[in-house]
């Protein structure tokens, strides 16, 4: 259901009413000690505010607190000093205290509650509305405040009750109106959210998107033939009006009846009408939509295209096109888009990123390489460009390159202990790799000591102790571990079998693989190789050949295994 739509409209709302009531003041206050300094502090303050002397006036309230700190006013003209200046949480210190020396001073309450919502502390906001509702019992708009900030939080039972108010004083326009509606369908009631849209409707007969929003509901509550009736109406009645058309459109998408979609997709891209905001929406809706862009991906690729004509300086539709080539397998032309957008458009960090993870997936290290070399210079506190700009400089033997940029991710990691024995793993995989295995091992040990349980770094440090001839019994127990969380995985299988191999356990070794190999799928060439190894130390020589000739295959650089099938053929 569109329910997070009109959750939209209520923050919406909410802002607006929030602006209102930050700017509104009064500066009466409490009367205080009747102290002549006070007074005189209090008023220069306010002449240097109007002047335009903002430090000054800050200043001078200060000193008012200095001298009384009893009284509200100076505390809430800095709480809008402050939040003006972007300092929120000295701006709600000081609101808050504003609203605890007055509680039945309705502005002061407002205050406060706009400044928690806009700091996103909305349970706080919440307490300091509900006290100027106290203070002002007929002031709507914190009413409607209050209704948004509680549909939001799904306390819908309090949101309706406020909305039932406002409708009983004739208050709620058309936006509340919908507020109210999208409670009733979030507590599943389908049929008062009928009855009120039907209201909605009496009131303006010409707005189509309150019958598309009726239609809706027909559909939540089971009712298909009433909602597919209303839609026909509204495209039947005005064929050729944009709106109708998009309504229609969305329709057909949120029922994924795909065909027939094309004609009015473009018709609302090319529109001059509909605003780009919404043209994106629906896009955006279409993308995440796999099986439509598997199905369609020629013709949503025209539709696109016309967007990009519309709009061709707008990154985020500019990215729509190479992203549903990814999405429906298209992985080239994804590259090459891509990589034109970057010629264009600079610094394009989201294109470079999609790029670097493309380039990856493909082992096209050099461009990789290339590129993250770039990336990661311009985008300095980027993690993953000093990742794969490690991976590329790794797999191109530019191993101080690698290690240099592994510092670095180590420090970008910083506390986060996820991110850390990921990089630490790869310090121990570059060490591995510059034969300085006891810093590798090092590093696995490091890793395990903040994560001991996770089975990628047990795996790979039980796979290097068993290239190393190390350990061999504490790289079975590791791999074991690893079995017992995920058994399937192809990659662990094969590290178990080839410690079961290294450990001179051959048929165990062997019996491990075709678990592998009993599968359909791609062979992987590495997993070809080892089971070579365990076949012909089963005295299975001829298996051996068959097992690394099909690696070589795959992977021309595994060179060393001809000298291995020469062997065999002695």
């Amino acid at each position: 259901m569109r329910k997070s739509t009109i959750l939209f409209f209520i923050m919406v709302l909410a802002a607006a009413c929030t602006h209102k009531a930050v700017t509104t003041t009064d500066v009466k206050g409490k009367t205080g000690k009747g102290d002549g300094r006070y007074d005189y502090l209090l008023a220069e303050a306010l002449r240097q505010k109007y002047v335009g002397d903002i430090n000054e006036a800050a200043s001078l309230f200060e000193k008012c607190i200095e001298t009384d700190g009893q009284r509200a006013v100076p505390y809430f003209e800095l709480a809008q000093i402050y939040s003006a200046a972007g300092m929120g949480e000295k701006s709600m210190a000081y609101a808050s205290t504003a609203a605890r020396l007055e509680p039945g001073n309705y502005w002061y309450q407002l205050a406060s509650g706009s400044l928690f919502t806009q700091y996103q502390q909305k349970d706080s906001a919440l307490v300091y509305f509900t006290r100027a509702l106290k203070a002002d019992t007929r002031a709507v708009e914190v009413n409607t405040i209050l209704a948004g900030l509680y549909a939001e939080k799904g306390e819908v039972e309090k949101a309706d009750s406020l909305f039932r108010v406002l409708n009983n004083e004739g208050a709620l326009n058309d936006d509340m109106f919908l507020m109210m509606i999208s409670g009733l369908i979030m507590k599943g009631e389908m049929e008062e959210a009928a009855a009120r849209t039907m209201k909605l409707i009496e009131k303006q007969p010409g707005e189509m998107r309150y019958k598309a929003l009726l239609a809706d509901i027909y559909f939540e509550d089971g009712k298909p033939e009433k909602s597919d009736s209303i839609y026909k109406e509204i495209i039947e009645k005005n064929p050729g009006d944009i709106e109708s058309q998009l309504l229609y459109l969305m329709n057909l998408v949120y029922k994924k009846e795909y065909s027939g979609i094309t004609a009015f997709l473009d018709n609302v891209f090319e529109s001059e009408v509909v605003e780009r905001e919404r043209k994106v929406a629906v896009a955006g809706r279409l993308l995440v939509d796999t099986a439509y862009v598997l199905e369609n991906s020629g013709s949503f690729e025209k539709s696109l295209k016309i967007l990009e004509e519309k709009y061709p300086d707008n990154e985020e539709i500019l990215s729509m096109r190479p992203g549903m080539y990814e999405t429906a397998g298209r992985k080239e032309e994804a590259i090459i888009r891509y990589e034109e957008l970057l010629k264009k458009i600079k610094p394009g960090f989201y294109f470079s990123e999609r790029l670097i993870l493309l380039y990856a997936d493909n082992r096209e290290y050099r461009k990789l390489y290339d590129l993250t070399s770039v990336y990661s210079r311009e985008n300095n506190r980027s993690l993953l460009g000093k990742v794969y700009y490690a991976i590329s400089a790794m797999e191109l033997k530019e191993y101080d390159t690698a290690e240099s940029e592994l510092q670095k991710a180590l420090i970008l990691a910083g506390n986060n202990d996820e991110l850390r024995v990921q990089v630490l793993s790869m310090m121990g995989d570059l060490k591995f790799r510059t034969k300085d295995f006891d810093s590798s091992y090092g590093f696995y040990e490091e890793a395990l000591k903040i994560s001991p349980e996770e089975p990628l770094i047990l795996n790979n440090y039980a796979y290097f102790l068993a290239e190393g001839d190390r350990d061999l019994k504490k790289a079975l127990k590791m791999a074991e571990t690893v079995m017992t969380k995920e058994g399937d995985n192809e990659t662990y299988i094969d590290t178990y079998a080839w410690v079961l191999y290294k450990l001179g356990r051959y048929r165990e070794a062997q019996k491990a693989m075709m678990r592998i190999f009993e599968k359909d799928g791609e062979r992987d060439p590495e997993i070809l190789e080892h089971m070579g190894y365990i076949v012909n130390a089963l005295g299975k020589c001829s298996e051996a050949v068959a097992y690394w000739r099909e690696a070589l295959e795959k992977d021309i650089t595994k060179t060393y295994l001809e000298e291995e099938i020469r062997k065999c053929a002695r």
